[in-house]
């Protein structure tokens, strides 16, 4: 199968001593989600298979790595989204799932099972329940000390000795960004969304961020009629702050206008940057990668943008043999928080034929069910 992924490594600050191990993490990530497509798996898997790999590093803040609780544990959230029967799964401050977007994906696909007594499957499962669950279904389950990286140690105990000198608790100066997060477009037309966190260093235990929460972390709607494109966004940041704007939503629909260069600029600036919902916060952190999708012509275009100082984006089509990486930068003379930059490019998939009936004959099979 044919399709289109792209990558990010966070919206936040990316060192330049670690640019290059930061574009090779989105490279082998981009490759992986690649060799799904081309080994026959959706949109869905892409991105779940994107995640596993940044998950996997100790560079990013989400899964192993992931940033440290005050207790000095890890807590990760995660969700994805099938743009294509819209259903959502996540988990949100669980501990001890090597892999979280693995959880994620496996709650989004139970939701078409068909439980006894009219119960409902669960589409977001939190700390020992998401773990319960995880062991049933058979995922990795580690001990607390295997998901710490000696890099997210570090950090933690930097920010420990940071709070006894200036009282800083969860200041997010004092924390790395770099959620992780992915979105694809298949040659079926599907596009699927996924996100992974470990949450701001020294949180709370028990608190759960944007790449956790409905429409805040990830949002994916796949065209029915050919009349809307379809689109598929993912952010990073400031978990609560994205949360208090549901970014990864108003993103993807910020799409459906003429220009999504400018939509996305409009979208960052006016429900954002300029959120009533932020009105108490100084500086406005955050980025959303997005794409725009056409499934009549197979043209679409990917778009990103941020407020940090730096964002780290991977993207490649399975026609093409490498991935393309790349770090965006805030200008100079900007300030964190306060403006925002905004990117993008057109790019082409095959398709299959006849994407639409596909999408309303899955659609009716899964209405059948549990719906």
């Amino acid at each position: 199968m044919n399709g289109f992924i792209a990558v990010h490594c966070g919206a936040g600050y990316h060192s330049d001593t670690l640019r290059k191990d930061y574009q090779k993490t989105c490279y082998t990530a981009c490759r992986k989600a690649g060799q799904a497509l081309r080994e026959g798996g959706n949109a869905v898997d892409a991105v779940e298979k994107a995640i596993v790999e940044l998950e996997n590093s100790s560079l990013t803040n989400a899964g192993y790595g992931s940033n440290l609780s005050w207790d000095g544990l890890v807590e990760c959230d995660a969700s994805i989204m099938n743009g294509q029967t819209l259903h959502f799964g996540a988990c949100g401050a669980v501990s001890n799932v090597w892999n979280p977007i693995k959880l994620a994906k496996q709650l989004c696909i139970k939701q078409c099972d068909n439980l006894s007594l009219g119960r409902v499957p669960p589409c977001i499962l939190t700390g020992k329940g998401a773990r319960t669950w995880a062991e049933r279904m058979g995922l990795e389950i580690v001990d607390d000390k295997k998901m710490i990286s000696a890099r997210s140690f570090r950090n933690y105990k930097h920010c420990k000795r940071k709070l006894k000198r200036y009282s800083l608790q969860n200041d997010v100066r004092f924390s790395p960004l770099d959620t992780v997060g992915a979105i694809c477009v298949d040659s079926n037309g599907v596009v699927a969304a996924g996100a992974s966190s470990g949450g701001v260093s020294l949180k709370h235990e028990g608190r759960v961020g944007q790449a956790a929460s409905f429409g805040s972390g990830v949002w994916a709607v796949m065209s029915r009629d050919g009349k809307k494109p379809s689109v598929a966004s993912c952010t990073s940041g400031c978990g609560e702050h994205l949360i208090r704007t549901q970014l990864a939503r108003n993103t993807a629909e910020s799409l459906f206008e003429s220009s999504p260069v400018l939509s996305l600029d409009k979208c960052l600036k006016e429900k954002f940057l300029e959120s009533p919902f932020l009105w108490d916060i100084p500086e406005r952190l955050g980025g959303a990668l997005a794409l725009s999708f056409n499934p009549e012509i197979g043209e679409g275009e990917l778009l990103w943008g941020h407020t940090t100082k730096t964002m780290c984006i991977g993207y490649m089509s399975t026609e093409i043999a490498k991935p393309k990486c790349i770090i965006s930068y805030l200008p100079s003379k900007v300030e964190p928080g306060h403006k925002a930059v905004v990117s993008g490019l057109p790019f082409k998939v095959p398709l299959q034929p006849c994407p639409v009936l596909q999408w309303e004959i899955k659609t009716e099979h899964h209405s059948n069910g549990s719906l």
